[in-house]
């Protein structure tokens, strides 16, 4: 059944002969509609006491041209954070301001005050300590931003990575066998100590399974002491040169 527009009074018909007792069946049959739409009204009524729903309190004609005092406000914000997208400006208008506006016509009209888009100039907040207690130190995703023309589209941001972890795993065929995370890199102690007493003990001696540790050709991997460790527990070492 194709759609097509339904008047009130044919859906406050329908729901009469309902109640009225007809067979469903029948009245779709003889109105040309469907059971899903009898539902729908139905439940609509109940609700609401008429057979449409009520308009959304957002919808509405929105604003072609945005005052002086409008475009001022969103200069101002735009100063505070020049990342905002525009969809995010259009929530901010409609909740402070109580307006509804288009994207096209916000755009429009940041166009012409000159208010345009450019790449994000972004400032170390390291620099400012009050900055910096703002920060979470995420890291922005967020490329460009708005500024009055003439002026950068600047951005204060936290160009630390904070704590950083390294994962080391050893991998059998049949799925990982152990691993390890550190709070910063491995160096040859730390990987020596992840081989001893996480990869080792799972081992067997060569030539039985699991006997032969691979590993690539990563500096701390060719630690001596480790060396005479592996070979010492009667396993097998060798060496993958990647490039």
């Amino acid at each position: 059944m194709a759609n097509h527009s339904i008047s009130s009074d044919l859906k406050q018909c329908t729901l009469r002969l309902w109640n009225d007792g007809w067979d469903i069946v029948a009245i779709c049959e003889m109105l040309g509609i469907s059971q899903a739409s009898m539902y729908r009204w139905e439940a609509i009524f109940a609700e609401y006491g008429d057979v449409n729903c009520p308009p959304s309190p957002i919808q509405g004609q929105s604003l072609r041209i945005l005052t002086r005092a409008l475009m001022t406000a969103c200069e101002e914000l735009f100063a505070e954070e020049s990342d905002l997208y525009l969809d995010e400006v259009i929530t901010w208008l409609g909740l402070t301001h109580d307006i509804i506006v288009s994207k096209a016509t916000l755009c429009r009209n940041l166009k012409e005050v000159g208010l345009t888009r450019k790449i994000l100039h972004k400032m170390a907040a390291e620099r400012n300590e009050v900055l910096r207690e703002d920060k979470n130190e995420l890291t922005w995703a967020r490329h460009y931003g708005r500024a009055m023309a003439g002026q950068r589209a600047e951005l204060s941001d936290v160009f630390s990575h904070g704590d950083r972890y390294s994962l080391a795993a050893a991998l059998t065929i049949d799925g990982y066998m152990a691993a390890d995370v550190v709070e910063g890199s491995f160096d040859s102690e730390t990987f020596y100590e992840f081989i001893a007493t996480k990869v080792l003990p799972y081992m067997n001696p060569f030539p039985a399974e699991q006997s032969v540790l691979v590993l690539d050709n990563c500096r701390i991997h060719h630690y001596a002491n480790l060396v005479d460790l592996v070979r010492n527990a009667g396993k097998s070492h060798s060496s993958c040169v990647t490039s």
